[in-house]
């Protein structure tokens, strides 16, 4: 018999990006698995089998006024402001055997609740660094960073990203370091010629504003004068000027949005892809605990992994560990632009640093291998009696 899960989050999966598409990955096409979502948005989900859960309307509200931060102040600090009777109804008549949830948002909180009243075993992925990221004022982080760290606890099973996740969050019984799971319809089977008769073409694929607004930003004037190499910037429409949007479009820097397939073409004819971490200080916790899920999804393309970030984050740490990416630890874009020269007229340092990210595609990041861990860990959860 399938094992029921019910999935309470505000993290959904969708074939999007980030986390939602972590999430679809794991759950689709899984025949162990009998999925139910608890969700107030059910657009694009993969199971029509959905409860519905609603936000309280005042609250919604005021989240498009000016007291929007204020409103999520409240949300995140104090109990669920669901309307959840629905849930209450399908658990009681309905016992799931799991209740799995995403540390990030609000339904999560629910989910720990919810876990606890109903003697449910709870499975909570740890993805990113919510204290950090939630919408609130300074004075409500440390409040959410409690939550956070009591969901951690309080979970008889959580998969953290990395192990600097697992680290930052302290001792469990039963955490494990799941990494992002990769497309398992990518991989290539072996490098390709790395060099071409045009320009060295250098991809990013990813989050463009944000915190990592100011270093792509900066990376683009720079090379705008660059003849060595091709900058390539996929993804939404940044918060940039109009100006430097304008002459980016057409220096064909910046390529827009595109569609997952268009992208997987793209990423094939580049020669080297891009990973960028935050060198601001208040993104150090961030940095250090969550692990890029493009980093995971780049090497099964078996090109060349650029890592441009501080000497503490994961992604760094990764690749200095397994000697596996070109790794620039510096903030200033220079010294970035000159390593990326010099990787262009090093054909077989290109090919070592392919070959290594397609070895790490087929071990450390096998999908089947993570997949299993994943379905192995929530089973033995599943079959303890609490």
């Amino acid at each position: 018999m399938p094992l029921r899960v019910l999935l309470i989050s505000s993290v959904l999966p969708r074939y999007t990006v980030g986390g939602e598409m972590l999430l679809y990955r794991h759950f689709s096409q899984e025949s162990e698995l009998s999925l139910v979502i608890a969700t107030d948005n059910s657009e694009g989900l993969l199971v029509e089998d959905t409860v519905d859960v609603k936000a309280n309307p005042l609250l919604n509200r005021l989240n498009k006024t000016r007291l929007s931060r204020w409103a999520h102040d409240v949300r995140q600090c104090f109990n669920s402001f669901y309307n959840y009777n629905q849930l209450l109804d399908y658990i009681q008549h309905n016992k799931p055997d799991l209740i799995v949830t995403v540390a990030h948002g609000e339904l999560c909180w629910l989910a720990q609740q919810l876990s606890q009243r109903f003697n449910i075993p709870l499975v909570t992925f740890f993805h990113d660094w919510w204290p950090a990221l939630a919408y609130v004022h300074d004075w409500a982080r440390g409040r959410i960073a409690s939550r956070f760290r009591r969901l951690y606890q309080q979970s008889q099973l959580s998969l953290c990203v990395s192990e600097g996740m697992r680290q930052a969050l302290g001792t469990h019984s039963n955490a494990k370091v799941l990494l992002p799971i990769p497309d398992n319809s990518v991989l290539v089977t072996t490098t390709e010629k790395l060099t071409c008769q045009g320009k060295f073409n250098v991809i990013y694929a990813g989050i463009l504003s944000g915190i990592y607004s100011s270093m792509l930003q900066a990376l683009c004037k720079s090379v705008q004068q660059i003849h060595e190499f091709q900058l390539k910037l996929f993804g939404l429409k940044p918060d940039w000027s109009d100006f430097l949007l304008q002459q980016v479009r057409a220096e064909g820097i910046y390529a827009g949005f595109i569609s997952r397939e268009l992208l997987t073409d793209e990423l094939n004819k580049g020669n080297a892809l891009l990973v960028v971490m935050s060198f601001e200080q208040r993104d150090k916790t961030r940095m250090q605990t969550s692990f890029p899920s493009k980093l995971v999804d780049y090497c099964q393309f078996g090109k060349p992994i650029i890592i441009w970030g501080p000497d503490y984050c994961s992604a760094v740490q990764w690749g200095r560990q397994y000697q596996s990416a070109l790794l620039i630890t510096s903030p200033l874009v220079q010294d970035l632009v000159t390593a990326i020269k010099r990787l262009a007229i090093h054909p077989e340092e290109q090919k070592r640093l392919g070959n290594k990210a397609l070895e790490m595609a087929k071990g450390m990041f096998n999908p089947e291998k993570i997949q299993r861990r994943f379905m192995e860990s929530i089973q033995q959860v599943a079959a303890v009696k609490y």
